[in-house]
């Protein structure tokens, strides 16, 4: 898990706004994953997605030039070891931070267990993660 006031000063993040029901006023700041961290989890993710490469796995997720398409994401889940999905989705969540209170939006601290509240809400932040550490933002 992350420290919110040990970030490296030039560290990157990508704000994602809790939009969705109950995660409605939160903010969740996505955090830049070191190189070393994300090259592993890269090399995970691909062996738990059953996918040819990591070239293959861009390849079906940039079909959609923007937002993925759902059958894309399950198509890709399809074959998954769920097991593996699942601690590599936990993992990710170790590089998010909370806003938690919009009336206090200058505190940041890590993510909760259990403290996003919407399975929408769940995708719109592991999305950003990919964003800031995969993709250009």
């Amino acid at each position: 898990m992350i420290d919110a006031h040990n970030l490296p000063e030039d560290t990157r993040t990508y704000a994602v706004p809790g939009v969705h029901g109950r995660d409605a006023g939160k903010t969740f700041h996505c955090v830049e994953i070191d190189p070393l961290t994300l090259s592993g989890f890269v090399l995970r993710l691909v062996s738990a997605l059953r996918v040819e490469s990591y070239e293959a796995l861009l390849e079906q997720l940039n079909v959609a030039k923007g937002e993925v398409p759902i059958d894309t994401i399950m198509k890709l889940l399809q074959g998954a070891d769920p097991r593996a999905v699942h601690a590599l989705i936990s993992e990710l969540l170790d590089y998010v931070l909370i806003t938690p209170d919009p009336k206090h939006p200058a505190v940041r601290r890590a993510l909760l267990e259990n403290e996003i509240r919407e399975i929408r809400t769940l995708g719109d932040v592991l999305m950003g993660v990919a964003k800031l550490n995969f993709g250009k933002v």
